[in-house]
């Protein structure tokens, strides 16, 4: 297997995770979000097919996204540097997409994603952030879960997706 960047060249091999909309991403939107400055998206590959993929994106976890500043103190505050509670935001790498190809799925390499995004944003920190976020899918909230993401917020129980953060601070 190879790990790959996306880019604007790049043939993309055949990929199918069973969810339409992370196909879509990858074969119609991929290389629009690395052209537009929005994503950064990685390919697994071997001789054939793209075994997975994952794309990133800048993100921030603010106070905003608890409703306010008590309520995301208690949540988050504990986890922040002394002194710096004040701020109204702090910086997050949000996994934008992530998906295995059926063949491959149920052997460990989400969990190697996910290993690799935290040791990729914490040695030789590339962009300063604090936090990995994702905004997960309700099947996938477990799987998250197992691999140390909270969901940051009850507001979002009923919606297709739930906000979730990794404190990286945890790894140094």
């Amino acid at each position: 297997m190879r790990l790959s960047r996306l880019e604007s060249d790049t043939d993309i091999k055949p990929f199918d995770c069973g969810d339409t909309d992370l196909n879509g991403f990858l074969f119609d939107d991929a290389k629009d979000y690395l052209n537009s400055l929005l994503a950064v998206t990685y390919l697994l590959t071997d001789e054939e097919n793209t075994i997975a993929y994952f794309s990133y994106q800048n993100d921030k976890i603010s106070h905003q996204d608890l409703g306010n500043r008590d309520k995301f103190l208690q949540r988050i505050g504990s986890l922040l540097p002394k002194g710096k509670e004040n701020h109204s935001s702090y910086p997050a790498v949000k996994i934008g997409r992530l998906g295995i190809n059926r063949n491959n799925q149920r052997q460990g390499l989400g969990k190697r994603v996910i290993d690799f995004t935290k040791i990729y944003f914490t040695k030789k920190n590339k962009t300063g952030c604090k936090f990995i976020t994702v905004d997960a899918y309700k099947d996938s909230v477990p799987f998250y879960e197992k691999m140390g993401f909270k969901c940051l917020t009850s507001r979002d129980l009923k919606s297709d997706t739930r906000l979730m953060y990794f404190n990286l601070e945890i790894i140094n």
